[in-house]
């Protein structure tokens, strides 16, 4: 598994979308891009994947696809569309890259011929409660510098609710 930031600018969602996915074709690999903006952190998409997968293997996933299904994850719904959103938008994105299985270091190789890598992001706290319902008492219960793991404990209720 191979996850790095980086930004990207999209003028047709789906053209950059077929560009990703042509990478991850040429390398039997996964990728997906996850708005930046609504990502706590590389741990938020380790679990993610781990959750995603485990539904795949256990044949409980809600998604058709392991990329839908860890965007499922990542985001905390269990609706694929409310978990797009999740995904890129038009225009300038800040993003989280995802690179899973294959040929992984060939993947990110194309994908980084799209997408221009970066430092790493640190979290909207303040995005990232209101994306994930996280209120100002479990903020205060939890402690200073914990909403990755508020975000995570998110990612697995997503189980709980299938």
């Amino acid at each position: 598994m191979i996850i790095f930031c980086g930004t990207v600018e999209v003028d047709e969602v789906k053209k950059t979308i077929a560009q990703v996915n042509d990478a991850a074709d040429k390398t039997n690999s996964t990728v997906v891009l996850f708005d930046a903006e609504k990502i706590a952190g590389f741990s938020h998409i380790e679990s993610a994947v781990a959750h995603a997968k485990r539904s795949f293997a256990e044949g409980k996933a809600i998604a058709r696809s392991l990329s839908m299904e860890i965007l499922v994850y990542v985001s905390g719904q269990r609706q694929c569309s409310l978990a797009s959103k999740f995904g890129l938008h038009e225009g300038e994105n800040s993003v989280y890259v995802l690179v899973l299985d294959g040929d992984e270091e060939k993947a990110a190789e194309l994908v980084k011929e799209i997408v221009t890598e970066c430092s790493p992001f640190a979290p909207n706290e303040e995005r990232l409660k209101a994306e994930f319902g996280i209120t100002d008492a479990e903020m205060e219960a939890a402690g200073e510098n914990r909403i990755e793991e508020l975000v995570i404990e998110r990612v697995a209720l997503v189980d709980a609710w299938k």
